[in-house]
């Protein structure tokens, strides 16, 4: 194959970025991450809100549970670099990936790269070869060869939604149409390489990536294999209830809470809230309702996001970290018609980081919340923005099991969750950075401020 030294030049010096490790403690000890790419390790977390995340754009993975997908791309010396990442909700990331186009490159030049990678990770790789090219994995990954069906179904020009696979061409669809083997990522932490041979009409091709596919959790429903029919969706966890107002479609009025994310009158809520709903309504202060419509939900995060003319006195700032046993406070409209519709203030801590069965988008509060409070902000100690809430726990289901009554289990979503909802519908917001506790009698002024009433008319 024909080498073009400036591209190589610069696809080399890539790969070695690929590479890079990550410094990290553990135990006192200090030890190098070797499975990375662009300096981001499998097991390191991202930071939304920072520079480097706001390139990406960022969205709900459809084929991961508990996951977030973000993707760059960008045009550098006449290549074109593509990232992905795949993190949690707990913002640690369990996927990275590069793919460089056109790449140019020898056989000796990938022997080299191999035997490079090879003494960085401690170990020789498996290798598989074919007339488009060379696969190299090093560490606990697997490459499980797709099903025939899966097979048949890409060469059709169906997409399986089988996750993250592997190729020699970088174009399934391709692969499979000419019979070549397509893979999906299986099995523990681990580091893959793909160099495709350039041919006739098609240029070389570099990719490089970093995975843990045991902490990427498939979604069910969609990884069935391709030709029998999906599993039945998992029900509802038990116990749980949603915490707006009446939510029925018979219902001609439901209520829940909101609050401003900027000063143009975007609102967030949650998708619950606002479900079904013909026309949304936004009442601010002691204000008329105000007219609203719904720019964008989020069902499988229940985050929603209403458009409104009102200029708010006041919108939220947010907090990506959150601790266990730090105090907060909710804000929100609950029981209306019921009780006072100039909101409600109430107090807890965060009782733990994660919800129902660890879920990480999660955090769990003590402060009371009521039907009505869905939507509303969870505040910490210095004003700001740290979570939704969401939901609490059926009491009455919950005592009818255990024979005892749960107190106080509410859950919220992480402001990290809403972050990410943001991003991919481009609403900046403002972060948090007061460390000054206010008194509580300034905090649910301040709640108030930002926060709405939301009505929705069915």
């Amino acid at each position: 194959m024909q080498k073009a030294p400036t591209l190589y030049v610069h696809v080399f010096a890539l790969a070695l970025l690929s590479t890079t490790v990550c410094a990290r403690e553990k135990g006192g000890v200090r030890f190098m991450e070797p499975y990375a790419v662009e300096g981001l390790g499998v097991g390191a977390p991202v930071v939304p809100g920072s520079w480097q995340y706001r390139r990406y754009k960022c969205q709900p993975s459809e084929q991961y549970q508990s996951s977030i997908v973000c993707r760059f791309n960008e045009m550098k010396d006449g290549a074109s670099n593509a990232i992905t990442i795949l993190h949690l909700y707990n913002n640690i990331v369990t996927y990275i990936n590069k793919s460089v186009s056109p790449a140019f490159f020898t056989r000796q030049e990938i022997e080299r790269e191999l035997t490079r990678l090879s003494t960085q990770f401690g170990n020789a790789p498996q290798i598989r070869m074919s007339r488009a090219g060379v696969i190299a994995t090093w560490g606990d990954i697997e490459l499980q060869p797709l099903h025939p069906r899966a097979l048949s179904a890409l060469a059709g020009g169906d997409n399986p939604k089988l996750g993250f696979l592997v190729d020699y061409l970088m174009n399934f669809h391709q692969s499979a149409r000419e019979g070549l083997p397509v893979y999906r990522l299986a099995g523990g932490k681990g580091f893959v390489w793909v160099a495709r041979f350039a041919r006739p009409g098609q240029n070389g091709m570099l990719r490089f990536l970093a995975a843990d596919p045991s902490r990427m959790e498939q979604t069910s429903a969609q990884f069935h294999p391709v030709g029998e029919e999906p599993a039945e969706p998992p029900p509802p966890a038990p116990g749980v209830s949603r915490v707006p107002g009446p939510e029925s479609k018979q219902d001609a009025t439901s209520w829940g809470s909101g609050f401003f994310i900027s000063a143009s009158g975007s609102v967030v809520t949650n998708a619950h809230v606002v479900e079904g709903c013909d026309r949304p309504w936004i009442i601010a202060g002691s204000g008329a309702p105000e007219p609203a419509r719904v720019i964008a939900r989020d069902s499988a995060n229940d985050l929603a996001l209403l458009k409104s003319e009102i200029k708010p006195p006041s919108t939220a700032s947010l907090r990506a970290g959150v601790r266990i046993g730090e105090e907060i406070a909710v804000f929100g409209y609950p029981l209306v018609g019921l009780l006072s519709t100039k909101g409600n203030f109430t107090v807890g801590n965060v009782s733990a980081l994660a919800g129902l069965n660890d879920d990480t988008r999660y955090i769990q509060i003590s402060a009371p919340v009521q039907p009505g409070n869905s939507g509303g902000p969870v505040l910490d100690r210095n004003g700001g923005v740290i979570g939704v809430v969401v939901s609490k726990l059926n009491v009455l289901k919950i005592a009818a099991t255990t024979q005892d009554v749960a107190q106080n289990v509410n859950f919220a979503i992480k402001a990290t969750v809403l972050m990410n909802f943001l991003d991919v519908n481009g609403v900046r917001y403002a972060t948090s950075n007061a460390t000054q506790p206010m008194a509580s009698a300034d905090l649910a002024e301040h709640a108030k401020a930002m926060s709405t009433l939301v009505r929705c008319d069915r």
